[in-house]
């Protein structure tokens, strides 16, 4: 069984572990532009929070675990 951790993660980084170029995550970002605001997360961040991270994953049905991250 694996435990699911959610780490803050750079932008470059997670296009990189799911197989994406940074274009195609930055229109996935944009498409939830207004719920990663909520988040305090803003279009210029390098970095994903946490709460970041899990949303997008969850919004695009990505798996991330700890022996990826």
């Amino acid at each position: 069984m694996s435990i699911r951790i959610v780490k803050a993660i750079s932008k470059a980084k997670l296009a990189e572990m799911i197989g994406i170029s940074g274009t195609t995550l930055r229109k996935w970002l944009r498409r939830c532009e207004k719920a990663l605001r909520q988040m305090g997360v803003s279009r210029n961040a390098k970095m994903l929070p946490p709460c970041a991270v899990k949303h997008v994953c969850e919004e695009y049905s990505i798996d991330l675990y700890e022996d990826e991250m």
